[in-house]
C-alpha cells in the first residue's frame, strides 16, 4: 500500500439526511485527534464555514450516499483537498468504506496508507446573445433538457468547431467517467473506468435523431445551440448540473462543454484494480427501490 504523508488537517463533513452519520463521525474525530491530527467538522458541504476552511485542509471524511460525496468533490476540487466517502446510501460508487469498514479504513488512512486517485471533471459554460450566463464545475453530468412541458427541445451541436448534428429529443446528456454509472448508464451510455480522460455525450429520447452514445477526450470541445418552440412561449429548457443545481436556458442560449483543468481527488484504501471487481456487484445486487408484493392491489382498483 504506497504511504503518503499522514493528513494532520482533517475535515469531517456529514449528510443531514444520515441519522447515523453523527456517531460515525464522533468515531472518526476521536481516531483522528488520537493519531494527533487537528479535526474541524460541519453537518452539511451547505455549512458556510466549510469554503473557508478547505484551504487549510489535508483529507475530508464525508459521510452519505454518492450525492453527498458528489457535493464534496465539487466543493473540495478547487482546492486540491482529497475526499473520502463512507458509504450510508443505496449504491455507493464513489465511498470507499461501507460503516463497518470505517474504522480500520479510516486507521489506514491516519498513518497515510492510500493513494489518490483523480478524476476528470466537466467545465460548463452557459452564454445568451453573446453574455456570459453562468459557468460550472460538475464531477458527474450536465443535461440540457426540456423543462416542464413534455416537447422536444432542438440541439445544434459542434464538435471542435465542426458542426456534428442536430438533435430533436427531451435532453443531451454529457458526463465524466465518474457520471458514466448514473444518468448516462440509464439513457444507455457506456461505462467508462474512472482514470479514462474522456467524455461521453448521451441524446435523452431523441425523436427521428441521431441516438447513439459518443466519447470524446477531454480537450474536445462540444457547443450545443438551443432551439424552443414554436411557439417558444409555450416551451421551457433548463441545464441541470450534477442533477441538483438548474438554471433556464432560452431559445438561442448555447451551452459548450469540455474537460476541466481541476481534477475531482479520492482518497483510496483499496488496490488500483478495485474498479470493475466493486462495480459489478453493485450492478447486480438488485433494484434501488425495494418491489412490491406481486399480489399488491392497484391503487385505481380493479374494473
Amino acid at each position: 500500500m504506497p504511504v503518503t504523508i499522514p493528513p494532520r488537517r482533517i475535515g469531517l463533513v456529514q449528510s443531514p439526511h444520515r441519522p447515523e452519520a453523527a456517531s460515525l463521525t464522533s468515531v472518526a474525530a476521536s481516531a483522528a485527534r488520537a493519531a494527533g491530527a487537528s479535526v474541524w467538522e460541519a453537518p452539511s458541504w451547505d455549512d458556510p464555514s466549510v469554503g473557508a476552511r478547505l484551504p487549510e485542509t489535508d483529507i475530508v471524511l464525508c459521510f452519505g450516499g454518492d450525492g453527498t460525496l458528489i457535493r464534496g468533490a465539487r466543493a473540495t476540487a478547487a482546492f486540491g483537498v482529497p475526499i473520502v466517502g463512507v458509504n450510508l446510501g443505496r449504491v455507493g460508487f464513489l465511498a470507499e468504506f461501507s460503516p463497518d469498514e470505517m474504522p480500520a479504513g479510516w486507521d489506514a488512512v491516519l498513518r497515510g496508507e492510500f493513494w489518490i486517485e483523480e478524476r476528470v471533471t466537466l467545465h460548463v459554460e452557459h452564454r445568451r446573445n453573446g453574455e456570459h450566463v453562468g459557468t460550472h464545475l460538475a464531477v458527474n453530468d450536465a443535461i440540457i433538457g426540456r423543462g416542464r412541458t413534455n416537447r422536444i427541445v432542438r440541439l445544434h451541436t459542434w464538435v471542435d468547431g465542426q458542426y456534428l448534428t442536430s438533435f430533436a429529443a427531451d435532453g443531451l446528456l454529457v458526463a465524466t467517467p465518474t457520471g458514466s454509472t448514473g444518468s448516462n448508464l440509464a439513457a444507455g451510455g457506456p461505462i467508462l473506468p474512472p482514470d479514462m480522460p474522456a467524455l461521453v455525450m448521451v441524446p435523452i429520447l431523441p425523436f427521428v435523431s441521431f441516438r447513439n452514445p459518443l466519447i470524446f477526450g477531454t480537450t474536445s470541445q462540444i457547443d450545443v445551440q438551443v432551439v424552443l418552440g414554436p411557439p417558444v412561449s409555450e416551451q421551457e429548457a433548463v441545464l441541470s448540473i450534477d442533477g441538483g443545481y438548474a438554471e433556464p436556458v432560452e431559445d438561442g442560449d448555447r451551452v459548450s462543454f469540455r474537460g476541466n483543468d481541476l481534477p475531482s481527488r479520492f482518497a483510496r484504501v483499496r488496490p488500483r484494480n478495485y474498479f470493475h471487481a466493486s462495480l459489478v456487484p453493485k450492478l447486480q445486487r438488485g433494484t434501488l427501490l425495494t418491489p412490491l408484493s406481486p399480489d399488491t392491489p392497484s391503487p385505481g382498483g380493479t374494473r
